[in-house]
């Protein structure tokens, strides 16, 4: 979990405007969800109950590069092939606003870039190829996944 300060405007008073700071938590989580099929209602309820603000999930196995709404959180998901990998995120949607881009880079790694009062939150999703997978195929995701690294500034403010 983390907890970060965030300046919200006050109403005026005369010519004044005062600031106040805010504190706000995001409580991240990951979890291989086997497959989300007929288990997004439950997983969103687990994630209600724990106070999860952002989940990233593998293994989805949902086809298509889509977002939707699941009770209270918006699922974006990346997957290429019915019944295999797939990965995505859970955002509260207290949170939603704050997403200012989503790159889906394969059906194993998926990113999201969050601004959450001066911060910016860069968090990535990934699945790993296992053991028994060709090794082209391991090459490409660790190729992939060092890409989405690297493509994330060192220090990035407001």
């Amino acid at each position: 979990m983390a907890n970060y300060e965030v300046d919200s405007a006050c109403p005026p008073s005369g010519n004044r405007v005062r600031r106040r700071r805010e504190l706000v938590n995001v409580r991240l989580a990951s979890w291989n969800i086997g497959s989300l099929t007929g288990k997004s209602i439950e997983l969103v309820k687990i994630l209600h109950r724990r106070r999860i603000s952002i989940a990233c999930i593998q293994e989805t196995k949902w086809v298509g590069a889509k977002a939707k709404e699941i009770d209270g959180f918006k699922l974006w998901y990346s997957g290429f092939e019915r019944n295999t990998n797939g990965v995505g995120f859970l955002i509260k949607k207290e949170l939603v606003e704050q997403v200012v881009e989503v790159k889906r880079k394969s059906d194993r790694i998926i990113s999201v870039k969050l601004v959450v009062g001066s911060e910016i939150f860069n968090v990535v999703s990934s699945y790993a190829p296992q053991i028994g997978l060709d090794e082209e195929t391991k090459r490409r995701f660790w190729e992939d996944l060092d890409e989405v690294i690297q493509s994330i500034p060192q220090t990035e403010k407001l």
